[in-house]
């Protein structure tokens, strides 16, 4: 089932499916200079094709409900999701796919290939799946130091009940425009789900107070060369030679981080 109509963009900025793609999920988000418009027409169309007007190419980015034929392209998107860890991925795709209450697949009108996913899980009702251990001793082998473990304890232990594990993952390509009704999106179905689910059990699995988000950043460190120039530029920066600056591969992360 279709849950919404999106985009127009460039031929520079569509996307293409995980197997066309050697780039997967990671990299450096970019609209590549995308003339994007939102379109008016949430009717089906299969439309695609060069306009007239500077070579525009009109893509149409659909939000779908997830479900098991999905299997394979949405673990495609997740394979970096721990970097190079070996986890039970497939377990964490089977929660994925089989909670249609609240979770998005993004998928283009033409390709039934997952191009992105977006879903919160409860951390209490899938704590004793195998994948979400390893994401959490993943978490913690790689937490800095003793607040942040201890941090990482309190959400993912004892408060696990009110926290929802955001799970976002899409390829590098897709117009950064279709994040913010993404995230409305989520929201609108995790607001849903704490009326409409048929038990108060599952309506209480959707009623966060807290969200953690696994996302990539990369560290720019400033050269040690000690020059009065470099000196300058990291106080200006607020870096030092121990903590550089961070470089957010969803742009979205940042303000999150805020």
């Amino acid at each position: 089932m279709a849950k919404r109509k999106a985009r127009q963009v460039s031929p520079e900025a569509a996307p293409s499916s995980p197997s066309e793609s050697s780039e997967g999920p990671t990299g450096s988000e970019s609209s590549s200079g995308s003339d994007v418009t939102e379109s008016e027409d949430d009717s089906p169309s299969s439309s695609s094709g060069v306009s007239d007007e500077e070579g525009i190419v009109n893509v149409d980015f659909e939000f779908f409900d997830p479900k098991p034929t999905d299997f394979h392209g949405v673990k495609a998107l997740l394979k970096s999701y721990l970097e190079d860890t070996l986890w039970d991925i497939s377990g964490f795709v089977d929660i994925f796919l089989a909670q249609t209450t609240v979770g998005t697949v993004v998928k283009t009108s033409n390709d039934d290939n997952p191009i992105g996913i977006l879903t919160a899980l409860n951390l209490a009702r899938y704590k004793d799946r195998a994948c979400m251990k390893e994401i959490y001793q993943y978490l913690w082998k790689n937490s800095n130091g003793k607040a942040e473990r201890e941090n990482l304890e309190t959400m993912w232990n004892k408060q696990a009940k009110d926290v929802g594990l955001i799970v976002s993952e899409r390829l590098v390509n897709i117009p950064i425009d279709l994040v913010p009704p993404l995230y409305n999106s989520l929201l609108d179905e995790v607001m849903w789900a704490t009326e409409d689910e048929p038990t108060k059990e599952l309506q209480n699995f959707f009623k966060f107070k807290d969200y953690v988000i696994v996302t990539r950043v990369f560290v720019e460190h400033s050269k040690k060369k000690g020059s009065d120039d470099g000196k300058q530029a990291k106080k200006q920066k607020g870096v030092t030679e121990d903590k550089g600056e961070l470089i957010y591969v969803k742009p979205e992360d940042e303000i999150f981080h805020q």
